[in-house]
């Protein structure tokens, strides 16, 4: 064979190898991007799929009636892979999840477990594992079917109800697919996920977050509680408001240290947070200096911190992950023993508020 043949051969050859994986490709025309998905319980012990598309602008300008942003399909079926395929053989266009927001769980499967409903999620490559993982109570068809009120694209409006960068807060809690699975096979830490309900004004509203053993949810704390969470996780940010007697605050900033060690075979767990925090506002009714607002915030949030230890010690969930601060006392054995050790372990928590930039508030 000839240097130029060869040279051609060798040519041909690689082009196709830079080619290759292309020919399954389908056109972006051809793709029917899932924006938010849904997954609720139906009768006969069956799970009803939602499912909500965006619609561009050239579809619903295109002589078809459409007035939408948005288009909304549900199947029923035993599992949610069976619903996918049910809905593929119907869909005039190929389903795909690769810019899936957000996941919608029916709170009731969530009390028999979220794995059986998710673990599809981890199954499909195709699948974002930042997606947003939310609960929510009662019927689901509002929320697919009702257009987004400040009119963002379907999975947009989602998106920024969690995110930290728009209407994101510390009650909301957001969680991604891949914290809610890290968590689920940690044994020396539980999940906190937030659960919604239907909205009359907006979308859907959050009624707190649930705290889970192992994969089921066995337990709700309040929107005001989960500022307890955010406190001692350090995940605390920076525009939370807290009412106090006469007074608004706003916290700036948190600095919790955690101490922990064994003793006697417990866990003894010591938290010591300072916050610093600025007056946003005070009640004419009420006169208060700097250390009463100072006392009342302390006080409100140390009884607000016992109530929530409480309820998730009763329930053997501990979603501030200090199982984790145990790693390497326990041996791999004992990790499965730690629900039970965290119910029976002291936690003492001390808040020393701080109060600046007072204004004119506090002057005489």
């Amino acid at each position: 064979m000839k240097p130029t043949q060869l040279l051609r051969l060798f040519g041909i050859i690689f082009v196709c190898l830079i080619l290759q994986g292309c020919w399954d490709v389908k056109d972006i025309d051809n793709r029917m991007l899932v924006a938010v998905l849904g997954i609720e319980q139906a009768e006969d012990d069956k799970i009803s799929l939602w499912l909500r598309f965006p619609i561009t602008k050239t579809t619903q300008t295109g002589g078809g009636g459409l007035d939408k942003n948005f288009f909304m399909t549900r199947q029923k079926a035993d599992t949610v892979v069976d619903a996918l395929d049910e809905l593929r053989s119907r869909l005039p266009k190929s389903l795909d999840l690769s810019e899936t927001r957000a996941i919608f769980l029916d709170q009731k499967l969530a009390e028999r477990g979220v794995k059986p409903y998710l673990e599809f999620a981890v199954r499909d490559r195709t699948l974002p594992l930042s997606t947003v993982v939310s609960l929510v109570s009662g019927s689901m068809e509002t929320i697919f079917t009702k257009p987004n009120p400040t009119g963002e694209l379907s999975g947009i409006y989602t998106k920024l109800y969690f995110e930290s960068y728009a209407g994101g807060t510390p009650q909301k809690n957001k969680v991604p697919m891949w914290s809610l699975f890290s968590r689920i096979y940690n044994p020396l830490e539980e999940n906190i996920m937030p659960l919604l309900s239907r909205g009359s004004e907006n979308m859907f509203e959050l009624k707190g977050n649930a705290f889970f053993v192992g994969d089921k949810m066995v337990g709700m704390i309040t929107p005001e509680e989960t500022l307890i969470y955010e406190i001692v996780s350090k995940k605390m940010s920076d525009f939370e408001i807290e009412t106090t007697e006469g007074a608004n605050v706003k916290i700036l900033k948190n600095n919790t240290m955690i101490t922990s060690k064994m003793s006697a075979g417990k866990p003894v767990i010591h938290i010591h947070t300072l916050l610093t925090m600025t007056l946003m506002d005070s009640s004419q009714a009420t006169q208060s200096n700097t250390t009463e607002i100072e006392e009342s915030v302390n006080k409100l949030l140390e009884q607000r911190a016992e109530k929530v230890f409480k309820q998730t010690k009763q329930k053997k969930s501990d979603i501030f992950g200090f199982g984790n601060r145990f790693r390497s006392t326990l041996t791999s054995a004992q990790y499965k023993n730690w629900p039970d050790m965290y119910e029976h372990a002291t936690i003492e928590i001390e808040i020393i508020s701080k109060l600046r930039n007072t204004g004119l508030q506090m002057m005489k």
